[in-house]
């Protein structure tokens, strides 16, 4: 199911390209999923090789980075329908996830230096670069919780904890925030009123906050709910 504007169930954003996927998956149904979400690690790569050696249009290069979200809907949606859901493919799928977001926020920053908006020996340099690092490192946080997670429950036979507890917590907040980065990356393409380095800046703001509330959650609740479950094989 397609959900816009229910975020009990997904951002509008997530709805958004899910209904692209939708369309677009009878032309992708004969390849393996995990050939489109390799389609989908590409678009990324070819979005960041034509920022950075080619000086491209940003708004020309983030037609690539919106196809890549698309395609990283339509893999799961060929997978499932084809019956090729695999642990793999859902690695995977997570792992490029990672790379194409942090090569997103790479074309952004060259962007800001490029248009002498930030210098490389400036403070706000800095800034942005320790939040372009948060983005992998939030991800593989989330990862490593859930992870553990499902060990524990494994062990203790039930299932107390959660994989996931972001929405729990702050509800639609860190779905808003995912849509509200979406919609800049959206602006640069049909934007003619608001400077680009604006929707940038912003961008980068609303991609610090999501990343800081992950890494309070999941530092809180590992803390909360680890610190009572032993590993029997620590024992031995």
């Amino acid at each position: 199911k397609i959900f816009f504007f229910n975020y009990d169930q997904n951002s509008f954003f997530e709805g958004l390209y899910r209904f692209f996927g939708i369309i677009i998956s009878p032309i992708f149904i004969k390849l393996s999923p995990n050939l489109i979400s390799f389609l989908s690690l590409l678009c990324g790569f070819i979005g960041l090789i034509l920022s950075v050696l080619f000086s491209i249009k940003i708004n020309y290069v983030v037609f690539f980075f919106l196809f890549s979200f698309v395609l990283d809907f339509t893999d799961g949606l060929v997978a499932r329908f084809t019956n090729k859901t695999s642990f793999y493919g859902r690695f995977i799928d997570g792992l490029f996830d990672i790379i194409v977001t942090s090569f997103l926020h790479i074309v952004f920053l060259i962007y800001l230096i490029d248009n002498q908006v930030v210098e490389t020996n400036s403070f706000y340099f800095i800034i942005l670069l320790i939040l372009l690092v948060l983005v992998p490192i939030q991800h593989l946080i989330l990862d490593r919780f859930s992870a553990l997670a499902r060990w524990c429950n494994d062990l203790r036979n039930n299932k107390n904890i959660k994989p996931y507890y972001r929405n729990i917590f702050f509800g639609g907040i860190t779905k808003l925030l995912f849509d509200f980065q979406h919609l800049c990356i959206w602006l640069l393409i049909f934007n003619n009123f608001i400077k680009e380095y604006l929707i940038l800046i912003l961008f980068f703001i609303l991609s610090g906050v999501a990343s800081v509330l992950n890494l309070f959650i999941y530092i809180y609740i590992s803390k909360k709910k680890f610190s009572e479950v032993e590993n029997p094989l620590d024992n031995n």
